[in-house]
């Protein structure tokens, strides 16, 4: 019996690096889920106001998003970690007659995608993947003189 006293303190000497890698990661990769979360709504909200907006905020605001102006970014997108950079493109074209797309202007456009790739920030966070998969949402574009109609 003498001899095995220190037995347990050996043995959670052994598993606590193990369970702390186990731990961080989790927390880490909560941590990115919930950033990349904040840019898909981002995406979505983005999609939403280019395709409503006036043609003179809507060719700002798509300006904005292709530069990834920090402050047109942090209109629809403010995460809490930063772990990954979000690069938004937008993408507006019209459909042809036989299915194809043509990209075309936002102003005479039928249809915007608005998209956001991600990278990691850190290279040195090695629990989580370098890219995430890419967000992409694409919405019917309104013409100007319909919305006026419909406001009183």
């Amino acid at each position: 019996m003498k001899g095995q006293k220190g037995q347990s303190v050996v043995e959670f000497a052994l598993v606590l690096p193990i369970f702390l890698l186990i731990i961080l990661g989790v927390v880490y990769g909560g941590l990115a889920y919930a950033d990349y979360l904040q840019y898909s709504t981002a995406v979505r909200e983005a999609a939403r106001d280019i395709s409503v907006k006036d043609s003179a905020k809507r060719s700002a605001t798509v300006a904005g998003l292709n530069s990834n102006n920090a402050a047109t970014v942090k209109e629809y997108a403010d995460p809490l970690t930063k772990l990954y950079k979000a690069t938004f493109s937008v993408r507006p074209f019209k459909r042809n007659q036989d299915g194809s797309e043509t990209v075309t202007d936002i102003n005479s456009a039928q249809f915007v995608t608005v998209k956001a790739e991600f990278v990691l920030n850190n290279t040195n966070i090695s629990v989580l993947p370098a890219t995430l998969k890419a967000v992409q949402c694409t919405m019917p574009v309104e013409k100007d003189n319909v919305q006026q109609q419909n406001q009183p």
